[in-house]
């Protein structure tokens, strides 16, 4: 994984950071953070929204549930 440093961004502005791969920020010789392409941050939340759904669903397998037609009656 590739690495910049803020002096690296302070000189180069924005080509600093590169548009197709992870990069760790570098800020007093620690890694602060890191930077991702917009399509893998997507796909990452996408995946972690999931996994909670999943969750959820496990968590709540053993509720009792309620009849749809209890809920919505036919009108008559």
């Amino acid at each position: 994984m590739r690495t910049i440093t803020l002096q690296d961004i302070k000189r180069r502005g924005a080509k600093a950071i590169p548009d197709d791969v992870p990069v760790f920020l570098i800020v007093h010789s620690k890694t602060k953070s890191v930077l991702l392409p917009l399509h893998e941050y997507e796909t990452l939340v996408e995946a972690l929204e999931e996994l909670e759904d999943m969750k959820a669903i496990e968590e709540r397998k053993n509720e009792d549930t309620v009849p749809f037609e209890k809920v919505f009656p036919k009108e008559a």
